[in-house]
């Protein structure tokens, strides 16, 4: 099932080091960012003091695979999907679900609106769970 993935996930794939399913889904092409998601991994691991929980995990790399995690960072795999805000904000502004959304939950849910899929997460947010399950959405955390 296509799913998309929260920073810390997209972090995992791009170090090479996903949950099997989530490699899985690389493989097939149903594997999702969001824009939003993407920006939080970018801007922690180019402007991040290196001791937070995304920055952190970089400066643990060995310097190979950090290089590789900030080069996939500048030009994001093809085979990580990402859908236009274009089509993405007509979907969240659309949302029906019983609590306000943030941006970023907003977004996420749009995305696996959009994909028929499902949200995978690293943390559980209930915000976020709750408006899955008042749209259907299969929700995953991976911990």
């Amino acid at each position: 099932m296509p799913v998309v993935v929260d920073d810390r996930l997209l972090f995992d794939v791009l170090a090479g080091t996903a949950a099997l399913p989530l490699t899985r889904e690389l493989e097939t092409g149903g594997l999702y960012a969001t824009s939003c998601g993407y920006y939080r991994l970018g801007r922690a691991l180019t402007a991040g003091s290196g001791t937070g929980s995304l920055s952190g995990l970089l400066q643990a790399l060995e310097p190979e695979v950090r290089s590789q995690v900030l080069r996939a960072l500048a030009d994001l795999p093809r085979n990580i999907g990402m859908i236009h805000p274009r089509t993405t904000v007509p979907v969240m502004l659309g949302l029906r679900v019983r609590r306000l959304l943030n941006m970023i939950n907003a977004e996420t849910l749009a995305v696996a609106v959009l994909i028929g899929g499902a949200v995978a997460v690293t943390i559980d947010t209930p915000l976020l769970r709750q408006g899955a399950a008042d749209l259907g959405l299969d929700y995953q955390v991976f911990g």
